[in-house]
């Protein structure tokens, strides 16, 4: 298995939380509660639901440190993140990694060829195939990552520590 032949769709959740651009931010922290994640899809009320945005747990935080109760009640649609940043299901896992890396985010959303929503790529999925898989670490974060390698491999070492060696995690 190399990172150029695992295709995105091998490794991505189907199952994306959404919310509407025009919910607030309570709606988004509620349904990120429920569902222990850590970002909902921003969509459109229109019949087909388009991504257009997205709020993650760090957009909730910096929202929140403003201290403007203004912001609870305000339309998701002025708060997310966007443009939304999307990678096709045939891409590679080596596609993501990069796009990941150049736009310093952890989450793309997974758009099929005509750009309709079909899952959500973290961070966290290529962790866990870099775990099944140690080569694929260097082959995603090795040399064509010199810049950022030190702080991915703190953030995948972080990872293994919170995840795979959870009593270690205890103090």
């Amino acid at each position: 298995m190399s990172s150029e032949t695992v295709s995105v769709s091998k490794l991505m959740n189907p199952k994306v939380q959404t919310d509407f651009e025009d919910q607030n931010i309570m709606s988004a922290c509620n349904i990120m509660s429920a569902n222990n994640i850590g970002c909902v899809i921003i969509v459109t009320r229109s019949r087909d639901r388009s991504p257009v945005g997205i709020i993650t747990e760090r957009d909730i935080v910096e929202i929140l440190g403003k201290l403007n109760p203004e912001l609870l009640q305000a339309p998701l649609r002025t708060l997310m993140s966007k443009p939304l940043i999307t990678i096709e299901q045939s891409a590679s896992i080596n596609d993501a990694a990069k796009i990941m890396n150049s736009k310093k985010i952890r989450r793309l959303v997974v758009v099929d060829k005509n750009n309709k929503m079909t899952g959500i790529l973290t961070q966290k999925d290529l962790f866990n195939a870099i775990d099944k898989n140690p080569s694929l670490f260097s082959e995603l974060y090795g040399n064509g990552y010199s810049i950022g390698f030190k702080e991915i491999y703190e953030k995948y070492n972080q990872y293994r520590l919170e995840n795979l060696m959870p009593e270690l995690n205890q103090y």
